[in-house]
């Protein structure tokens, strides 16, 4: 295996060249991007010898073959939680994508927070090795995928005033964690895109500030990755209301997202992703959409929204995969088991609903 070291800020981090990182994944120097049609950037890259990726034309988004895709799988959304026989057990139901995080500079649980000042990245390194070996289970089996970074006080969440917005020294750091983790995974197999911070609601920032963040982390992002589309969403915490002030305009291979958790009206948002589509010609794509299951109605208006998404084409991340709950009433396909912590068990019915809207036929957009 070669090294060779990039400066990034002021400290240069050895970097794999070139060969095998995990099971599926592949690390090398970033190629020049290529362009014209998506058949013909997928044609080019193959024969530079690396993988191909998904390309944005209009409201649709295609494979590096050319062949329209509707991005939907499931959430591996919470950390460490993901185990070796997921990603084949996913393509079984139908999953043709993967969301994966990386949670950086916020309060979790204990053993969450992947954010450390001195090491590479400033990822600690128990949990880039854990990272790298999660995105290799999901690749090895070709499931695209959404590497998703969440950072609950850089985003503002809970009204923190030392965020992303205030605090540039965190800024800076936040933007070498993601141009360590692009010139890492610039070729990996099946990388779909980067969804670059989870959920931004800063206390009194505008819509213009949080689209002025976005496009000075793409500029860095695509210093070292020019070609993996990137995933953005609107101000507070990805409102879908609020889509619309997302919008960046003139900046290529990008994918719009929000939340969808499931309410009292299930249809309450479609009109704001449809009408984003219709006048932007740019595709949304939902990074999160799920429901409680413990309540009498919860699979009628699951199937409602998901119906929804396949008919007009949208595609989806279920949250989530695997809870880290113990109760049976939670979102997540999986939940822990109460009597044996570190064990699962699977909500049949649930698996069932969901993976059936999978492998239904979306219609095609544009």
């Amino acid at each position: 295996m070669l090294l060779s070291s990039k400066r990034y800020g002021r400290r240069a981090w050895p970097q794999v060249v070139a060969g095998p990182l995990a099971a599926g994944v592949l690390v090398v120097s970033a190629p020049a991007a290529v362009g014209g049609t998506p058949a013909r950037a997928g044609a080019i890259a193959g024969a530079l010898g690396v993988p191909g990726r998904l390309t944005v034309s209009g409201s649709q988004i295609f494979t590096p073959d050319g062949q329209p895709i509707v991005l939907r799988g499931f959430n591996w959304g919470q950390w460490g939680t993901a185990q070796p026989q997921d990603a084949a057990d996913n393509v079984a139901q139908g999953a043709n994508s993967v969301r994966i995080p990386l949670r950086w500079w916020g309060k979790w649980k204990p053993g969450v927070d992947s954010y450390d000042k001195k090491a590479p990245g400033h990822i600690d390194p128990a949990h880039l090795k854990l990272l790298d070996k999660t995105i290799g289970w999901a690749t090895s089996q070709h499931l695209w995928v959404v590497l998703f970074a969440d950072s609950n006080y850089g985003q503002g969440a809970q009204g923190r005033k030392d965020n992303f917005w205030t605090d540039p020294t965190m800024r800076r750091q936040f933007f070498q964690m993601w141009q360590f983790l692009a010139h890492r995974y610039a070729t990996t197999p099946y990388l779909a895109a980067y969804e670059l911070l989870a959920e931004p609601r800063p206390s009194g920032i505008s819509d213009a500030d949080v689209r002025s963040f976005y496009a000075s982390l793409i500029d860095a992002v695509r210093h070292e990755d020019s070609r993996t589309p990137v995933v953005v969403g609107p101000n507070d915490g990805y409102n879908l209301h609020q889509l619309a002030g997302a919008y960046m305009p003139g900046v290529s291979d990008v994918i719009y997202t929000g939340d969808y958790f499931i309410f009292s009206n299930p249809l309450d948002r479609m009109k704001f992703i449809t009408s984003f589509e219709q006048k932007y010609d740019a595709p949304v794509w939902i990074n999160q959409v799920g429901i409680p299951s413990g309540k009498p109605d919860s699979k009628a208006k699951a199937r409602t929204v998901l119906g929804a998404f396949n008919q007009t084409g949208i595609g989806w991340a279920w949250w989530t995969y695997r809870d880290q709950g113990t109760s049976p009433n939670g979102s997540g396909i999986y939940y822990q088991d109460p009597a044996h912590p570190g064990h699962y068990i699977l909500k049949k019915d649930w698996l069932a609903l969901v993976s059936s809207y999978f492998r239904q036929k979306a219609n095609p957009r544009g």
